[in-house]
């Protein structure tokens, strides 16, 4: 019996470290096959995800359309740590298969979010993982909303901008790991990491 509560007690401080060591953060992987549903709200009614690293640089990349690719955007030095994951399946630009491909991603300044821009429209077959283990820094205004970082962690998702900028579209977002968010990118625009101001 106490074998078995010292291997418990063990266990538990295991945990603890390990919520310690990513900023206190309560791990979602459970719900990684739960994705969040859309919810379309004012884009000023969300409150965006900070990031206190050096900004990852723009990236443009050519590609052939019908092969699959992933674009990797990394903070900046010292530490060079992933920032986003942005994939695009063989089937993303399959109407154009053979035919060369030039995608621009923009990361928005200060904050987990970027700018799509791609020389061939597509409507399925990419994603964007966005990764926030090192740099996630909860605004003030979340602290006081949700009450603590954990909490908002749990409301964010990646959201995609619509029309003139007025209205975010909260996307089906699900968690593939720890600080990992991950959505389908249903076409070139903006998105952002957010949570709404009313939980």
């Amino acid at each position: 019996m106490t074998a078995i509560f010292r291997r418990r007690v063990g266990a538990a401080s295991c945990l603890t470290v390990a919520l310690a060591a990513c900023g206190g953060r309560a791990s979602s992987g459970s719900k990684a096959a739960e994705p969040t549903p859309t919810r379309v709200v004012p884009l000023a009614s969300v409150i965006v995800l900070e990031t206190a690293g050096p900004p990852p640089s723009d990236t443009a990349v050519t590609f052939t359309a019908g092969e699959s690719r992933v674009i990797v955007l990394r903070h900046g030095p010292p530490e060079n740590v992933v920032f986003a994951e942005v994939t695009f399946a063989p089937q993303t630009f399959h109407a154009d298969s053979g035919r060369p491909v030039k995608v621009e991603i923009r990361p928005r300044p200060g904050v987990y979010g970027l700018e799509l821009v791609s020389s061939v429209p597509f409507s399925e077959g990419a994603s964007v993982v966005f990764k926030y283990p090192r740099y996630f820094s909860a605004p003030a205004k979340a602290r006081a909303v949700y009450g603590s970082d954990p909490l908002y962690e749990r409301a964010l998702a990646i959201g995609q901008v619509l029309g003139t900028g007025q209205t975010i579209a909260l996307l089906p977002t699900s968690r593939p790991g720890p600080d990992n968010l991950e959505a389908a990118l249903p076409a070139p625009g903006t998105y952002l990491v957010a949570a709404p101001q009313s939980p």
